[in-house]
């Protein structure tokens, strides 16, 4: 996609937000309160669980996620082909940036995020699990030092990149990894075999304290290259304006609901990026999409007609 085109989508993308944004908050009181009324749990009777019970099943259930991620074949396919459509939309790309004027042009790069996009961290999702902790940025911190030989590559980014780089294309990575853990991500990167000649000039890591949006690195990216292509696992490694609106504690099952469909609609009106110049790698570990996860994450499912009956097991 030319400069200009995308400059016109994502203007588009962003006015289309806004007003859908207003027309939510403006319906969003008469929504919420039919909700909040007739919003009902729709858990069957008996099924209650006790609040250690329940945690035991959430960490089983999250350890899935975990598990569908090192083990599942599906889950290799899935990203073999998103590397491989990317690999081919590049060459077009390229194919349409050879052919212009390209003695004034900035050079053309890929921005890639670094954590279930490039590397595969979830032995860190491991460690949680087998001490029953949850993630902190202190534990994480220390996973980006002490975790160098145990990330793995998510199938296909090294054959992207390599691919990439044949073409002539610099591969940029925006991470919200720590900038003062640089030397070790970089480490884990050429372990690997990741490429990391120059890589000090490709590598925008979050600063000490700085915050995780991700926009001004991506604009800085923007002035030095002419970006063909973005890819992430969160939909904040694309554009801010996928935040995942914050709910107060007592926001009802209507609210989330409410939440997830204005971030669902978000996706559906950049259809203009989607396998064109942004790509999205699969992460069910998690995520942005988390925040909008309510204590009973049934009462936001889809409902079903059907009822359990003698026999069932």
């Amino acid at each position: 996609m030319s400069a200009s085109k995308e400059a016109v989508c994502r203007l588009v993308l962003v006015m289309l937000i806004s007003i859908a944004a207003l027309l939510a908050s403006a319906a969003s009181g008469t929504a919420a309160e039919a909700a909040s009324t007739a919003e009902a749990p729709r858990r069957a009777e008996g099924r209650e669980l006790s609040s250690t019970a329940r945690e035991a099943s959430e960490a089983r259930e999250s350890t899935y996620a975990n598990v569908y991620v090192q083990t599942s074949a599906e889950y290799r396919a899935c990203c073999h082909c998103i590397y491989t459509v990317a690999g081919l939309r590049l060459a077009e790309l390229m194919e349409e940036f050879l052919d212009e004027e390209t003695s004034t042009m900035l050079r053309p790069a890929v921005v890639m995020d670094l954590d279930q996009t490039v590397l595969d961290n979830s032995s860190f999702q491991t460690f949680l699990y087998e001490n029953g902790l949850d993630y902190t940025p202190e534990l994480w911190s220390r996973f980006e030092r002490e975790g160098v030989e145990e990330v793995e590559l998510v199938p296909g980014a090294k054959r992207f990149i390599e691919r990439a780089e044949e073409l002539g294309v610099t591969v940029v990575y925006l991470s919200n990894r720590n900038r003062a853990n640089q030397e070790w991500t970089v480490r884990a990167l050429a372990r690997v075999g990741i490429d990391t000649t120059g890589i000090a000039r490709r590598m925008y890591l979050k600063p000490e304290g700085g915050s995780s949006d991700k926009t001004p690195r991506r604009d800085a990216i923007g002035a030095r290259h002419n970006v063909l292509m973005y890819f992430g696992d969160n939909l904040r490694d694309f554009s801010d304006v996928f935040e995942a609106r914050e709910l107060p504690d007592d926001a009802s099952a209507g609210a989330y609901g409410e939440a997830v469909e204005d971030r669902a609609a978000a996706v559906d009106l950049a259809l203009c990026h989607w396998g064109f110049d942004w790509f999205v790698l699969p992460n069910p570990m998690y995520g942005e999409w988390e925040q909008h996860i309510p204590s009973e994450p049934v009462d936001i499912l889809r409902p079903t007609s059907m009822r359990r009956i003698e026999g069932d097991d």
